[in-house]
């Protein structure tokens, strides 16, 4: 199975439309496919799971580009229903077949997908996978051909050791640093020490926007990428910051606490759990969010007196101990006798996950996580990295759990009629709680269990 389904149906999807040259070759992922094809997080309903452009004047723009030969020779590119039924049928042989094609708009066709094998193919994944959802499969035998990257962090960050007593710019590049190394565990690069470098290696240097261009042993080096971690500035006076990243952190640590006890209400940590501790990681996780919302290369707000998005650290992880909750109420309740334990997937009725709000987190946020990885990754030899689409990513997601939470009674009592819809939420909890785990940790946030 891809490690990118929404990658592979891609392909699929313009081989129907296309001609490669080469049929080993794959559509390019240097690039987004913008007006081209759309797949959908919102409006399932109305705009369908994915969208394509009708026009021939876009497929053509697209096929030029990147050397390719149409198959269609109408103005539209699915001028009448027997084409519709075409695609239809030819669905049938992909990793997902669909289940209507219709025109959206003028400009537009709506693509929509037969549910189950996608609710299938992506729980099964998660849970069978974890923590390498989305990863390459980084086989030995396959390293010659990968390329090698040399990460490094510039000597201007690597000067003061201690995170306590860093300038906040200095803190900020070195968690792009770390953020960008954790992205590289998922893609098909191979890392490599400096001293291991080869004329091939790109060398991808975090550097600050305020550094010469390139130094003189760096004029000679080919390969040699900068990527820009922009300044951190005042929301008012927009000059730069004289907070350290440990003053800020503990700003940040104090509106933290404000906001659960006001917003969200405090609850009682269990035994053993140092409730300042816990604080000082919700701290943590505002300020990588202040830090990284906007792109890395330009400059990022500290927020002050609590004042910022609604939806930042403090809702993410107010949804991330919900998750917590919900399954250590579950497991409670089966050991005390009134659930009985949670049968294996396989004999799990995933149909009753086929509903829209169900729909929502599986295809547009569950199957899209490897897609979403990709894409922060598909600029990096130009020196870009789209770390604020993982945050964005991670607030959407918190927040359509959110809604989930409030239109879905997960945790029913316990009747025969209600216990398969009871198992196959839980599964899907399970599901969400594993890749909302593993974008957090790409950030290097630690979830939480409690709020």
């Amino acid at each position: 199975m891809s490690h990118n389904p929404i990658g592979k149906i891609t392909r699929q999807l313009i081989d129907f439309f296309a001609i490669y040259p080469d049929e080993e070759e794959s559509p390019p992922r240097s690039q987004r496919y913008g007006e081209l094809i759309r797949y959908h997080s919102e409006d399932l309903v109305e705009m369908g799971d994915l969208s394509i452009a009708a026009s021939k004047i876009n497929w053509l723009c697209f096929s030029q580009r990147n050397g390719i030969r149409l198959r269609i020779e109408s103005d539209q590119m699915l001028p009448d229903a027997q084409s519709m039924e075409q695609l239809l049928e030819h669905s049938k042989q992909w990793l997902f077949p669909l289940l209507s094609v219709s025109k959206l708009r003028k400009e537009r066709y709506a693509l929509r997908f037969q549910r189950a094998p996608i609710i299938a193919n992506v729980l099964y994944s998660i849970l069978q996978q974890g923590d390498s959802y989305g990863q390459v499969k980084k086989l030995e035998h396959r390293n010659e051909n990968v390329p090698t990257l040399c990460l490094i962090l510039h000597e201007k960050f690597a000067e003061e050791e201690s995170s306590n007593i860093k300038e906040l710019h200095k803190f900020r590049a070195k968690q792009l640093f770390l953020i960008v190394r954790r992205l590289l565990d998922y893609a098909d690069y191979r890392l490599v020490e400096p001293e291991d470098k080869t004329d091939d290696t790109i060398t991808l240097c975090v550097d600050c926007n305020n550094q010469s261009r390139r130094g003189a042993n760096e004029q000679s080096e080919k390969n040699y990428v900068r990527l820009v971690c922009g300044p951190v500035l005042e929301a008012c006076k927009k000059t730069a910051t004289l907070l350290t990243s440990s003053s800020y952190m503990a700003l940040r640590s104090n509106d933290m606490l404000l906001i659960a006890m006001h917003r969200h209400g405090v609850r009682d940590c269990a035994k053993g759990t140092d409730f300042e501790r816990l604080m000082q990681r919700l701290g943590h996780a505002a300020v990588i969010v202040d830090l990284f919302e906007v792109r890395h290369g330009t400059g990022a707000t500290v927020v002050r007196h609590g004042l910022g998005s609604s939806k930042g650290a403090s809702y993410i992880l107010y949804n991330s101990a919900r998750l917590e909750t919900l399954l250590r109420t579950f497991n409670a309740q089966v050991n005390a006798g009134v659930y009985e334990p949670l049968p294996p997937l396989e004999t799990i009725d995933l149909s009753l996950l086929e509903d829209e709000l169900d729909w929502q987190l599986i295809y547009g946020y569950l199957l899209s996580f490897p897609e979403l990885i990709e894409s922060t990754l598909l600029q990096l030899q130009l020196g870009q990295c789209a770390v604020h689409l993982l945050v964005r990513y991670i607030v959407n997601l918190a927040s359509l759990f959110s809604r989930y939470y409030r239109n879905k009674q997960i945790l029913v009592q316990k009747r025969s009629n209600l216990m398969p819809v009871l198992y196959a939420r839980i599964y899907l909890v399970k599901a969400v709680r594993q890749v909302l785990n593993s974008a957090l940790a790409l950030l290097g946030i630690q979830p939480v269990d409690y709020m």
